[in-house]
């Protein structure tokens, strides 16, 4: 009972601190192009200014935009229980990565039929193109699920992070593996080279093409489940390829030092992506594709070596 409640406690805070870690990033990219920036609570201010304000809702539109953004800021609240984020431990949990893909489906799902919904031209332009994308990402991901299995003959994330966090030195097909997920992260939550989040140039935005015709507090769900869902694959990330350091004992030491660590290690992962994002330009959308064939062999090649080595 008492590893439930911790689970659930820092998957509490997970949800709730999300904004302030997108405006961490966002500060680190300003800083990096040479300005101030915005605060680091201005997603907080966002969310609060949007939820005041009233829906806007096409006559176009049928039940998919009314209930659309709900849901899926409830599927991806609901990524947030299925990971271990400083503690984790090889008591039974429900952190199994195929539930927690599907979960992310129900997001994509979503997404994409809200921007098919309004009958807006460019919502159906980066459905589509939101939709190509995927297309291209899920047999990565089947690729890192199947890696992690053979590697650690289970697909119980919790118990993942902890086998894992027992390991001194990884062999090459780890990092191989690590790379590839960096380059899912970046696609499925629509980050530079795959799309530009800043952006609201209509021929070439793609989740913001998507979510157009949303306003008030529909918008503040969606833009709330899209900073939740970035911090969770990049804890998904860190939890399972560097998970040095994670607290395997319900200590007060060892809680506090995996906390920290945690801490560093997620925020060189956001000082990662705001680094790519500055020195790299969007690619056109095949040019984007061209990535996935080359990532792809690299997971291949991950499991692969796994048996060689």
């Amino acid at each position: 009972m008492k590893y439930n409640l911790f689970y659930f406690i820092q998957s509490i805070l997970i949800v709730v601190l999300s904004p302030l870690l997108i405006g961490i990033l966002k500060k680190m990219k300003a800083i990096l192009r040479g300005y101030v920036g915005s605060s680091i609570l201005q997603p907080y201010y966002d969310l609060e200014k949007l939820l005041k304000k009233g829906r806007i809702i096409s006559n176009r539109s049928s039940f998919i935009t009314t209930i659309g953004p709900i849901i899926i800021l409830g599927a991806t609240i609901t990524t947030a229980f299925f990971i271990p984020v400083f503690y984790t431990s090889m008591e039974k949990s429900i952190g199994n990565l195929f539930i927690l893909m599907f979960a992310f489906a129900i997001v994509k799902i979503f997404t994409v039929l809200i921007g098919l919904d309004s009958s807006s031209t460019f919502g159906g332009m980066g459905s589509s193109r939101e939709a190509f994308i995927s297309m291209m990402a899920e047999p990565l991901m089947l690729f890192l699920i199947t890696f992690l299995y053979i590697e650690t003959k289970d697909f119980n994330i919790f118990h993942i992070s902890f086998i894992n966090s027992n390991i001194v030195h990884f062999k090459m097909e780890h990092y191989i593996a690590m790379v590839t997920f960096i380059i899912c992260i970046l696609a499925e939550n629509a980050r530079i080279p795959f799309d530009n989040p800043e952006t609201h140039l209509e021929l070439t935005m793609m989740h913001e093409a998507m979510i157009l015709d949303l306003s008030g507090s529909d918008l503040a769900y969606v833009e709330l489940s899209s900073y939740i869902k970035l911090v969770v694959y990049l804890i998904i990330l860190i939890n399972c390829y560097i998970p040095m350091g994670i607290a395997t004992t319900l200590t007060a030491s060892a809680l506090f030092l995996g906390f920290l660590i945690f801490i560093i290690k997620l925020l060189f992962c956001l000082l990662g992506i705001a680094i790519i994002e500055t020195t790299f330009a969007k690619s056109r959308l095949f040019r984007g594709a061209e990535i996935f064939p080359a990532t792809i062999a690299l997971g291949i090649v991950a499991i692969t070596l796994i048996y060689i080595l």
